[in-house]
């Protein structure tokens, strides 16, 4: 009894903690997420109070995140204009996966031979670090004055880059499994999932967006169409995910499809989902700051360092080749680049097929960790003149 006690007491902290932390980055201006990933440190590591990390938790932990991430997913897609993304693309899209294929062919041609391992798993280990995390990302860049168009240029990277990511660590995940031995067998087959996933995905996000909208509209506020629209939110990317689709391009679509309609959303339905995000996000990062373990970070201290420069010097790469239109924000799109959600998740889930996962974890831990703390001087690197 003292035990669940005390976890309710950590809970109801957090919770509390979360709620002047983020009065307190509104007034002040500071990266709510970074604070909450520092807070996790001190609870986790550095206390050792709250232990999300241990292997029974992994898949708890996991789910907890995803929640976070699909609320994120359909909050951005709610927030972009379907003629605005017509017009906006291009740009945002070639960066994307530039970004991904640079981050990817960088990490993975040292890494085979300092790790020593295979290059199918060398490319696996690029693909975890090849997605930025708009969780991270989101909440800054609505703390910040920016042009409209400088801020969906960056959340519609971010998400592509982590739909490609995730589809490509799948590939990679099913090569090791059941190699495939032709070469244009693995180029056809990889095509054909990075398709399926994408389109696959949008396409059942229209359908699940028009139908949970179609809903809602009939419903009176006691039959609770706020909770009706997140419980099938969720659902729509579970059966998405089931299908072997992208339940990340359900999300944003049917966040999307939200965001773009003539129908006024009721009130209770997009507070109550703003709230249950802030919760959520405020127990992810803690999470992900209490799950680091500074033990397996020192023994690859260096290598980490590396690879910290590997991964900026390809986004940078990708910076050059594509941002021709707006060559003043580089060094600002350069930094808006952390690492979070999606890197954790999928390194935790696929670290066991390396031949030293602790290692993998440790590194790119390392990433996550500098490049949200770096986020601290993003404002410094906006051009004077915006």
């Amino acid at each position: 009894m003292a035990e669940a006690s005390l976890i309710v007491a950590l809970i109801g902290f957090i919770l509390i903690a979360g709620a002047f932390l983020k009065h307190s980055s509104q007034k002040r201006g500071y990266p709510l997420t970074l604070i909450l990933l520092l807070l996790g440190i001190i609870l986790g590591p550095i206390t050792g109070i709250f232990t999300p990390g241990t292997a029974e938790n992994q898949v708890a932990v996991t789910s907890f995140i995803t929640l976070a991430l699909i609320l994120v997913l359909f909050d951005t897609g709610s927030q972009i204009k379907i003629k605005s993304l017509f017009r906006n693309f291009a740009g945002p899209t070639f960066f994307g996966i530039l970004s991904v294929l640079f981050t990817i062919g960088i990490v993975a041609i040292p890494f085979k031979f300092l790790l020593g391992i295979d290059w199918t798993l060398a490319l696996l280990f690029g693909s975890f670090l090849a997605s930025t995390d708009l969780t991270i990302l989101g909440p800054i860049l609505s703390n910040i004055k920016l042009k409209p168009k400088v801020e969906q240029y960056l959340e519609l990277e971010s998400t592509l880059n982590t739909v490609v990511s995730a589809v490509l660590v799948i590939i990679l995940v099913n090569l090791i499994k059941a190699p495939v031995a032709a070469t244009t067998t693995i180029i056809s087959e990889s095509l054909k999932t990075l398709l399926y996933h994408i389109f696959v995905g949008a396409g059942l996000g229209v359908v699940f967006g028009v139908l949970i909208l179609w809903s809602i509209r009939h419903m009176t506020l006691d039959e609770l169409p706020h909770i009706i629209m997140i419980g099938a939110l969720f659902t729509s990317f579970a059966i998405t995910e089931l299908l072997g689709a992208s339940g990340i391009a359900t999300a944003l679509t049917i966040g999307m499809i939200f965001g773009n309609s003539k129908y006024k959303i009721p009130n209770i339905v997009s507070s109550f989902g703003g709230e249950l995000e802030i919760i959520l996000i405020t127990f992810v990062y803690v999470i992900l700051g209490a799950i680091m373990n500074f033990v397996i970070l020192k023994s690859v201290v260096f290598l980490a360092a590396f690879l910290i420069v590997l991964i900026y010097l390809a986004r940078y790469g990708a910076l050059k080749i594509s941002n021709k239109e707006n060559p003043k924000y580089n060094r600002f799109y350069l930094i808006s680049s952390p690492r979070g959600i999606t890197c954790a998740v999928l390194t935790l889930s696929y670290a066991p097929l390396f031949p030293n996962p602790t290692a993998i974890i440790g590194l790119v831990f390392g990433v996550i960790l500098f490049s949200s703390l770096s986020l601290f001087g993003i404002t410094k690197t906006l051009p004077t003149r915006a």
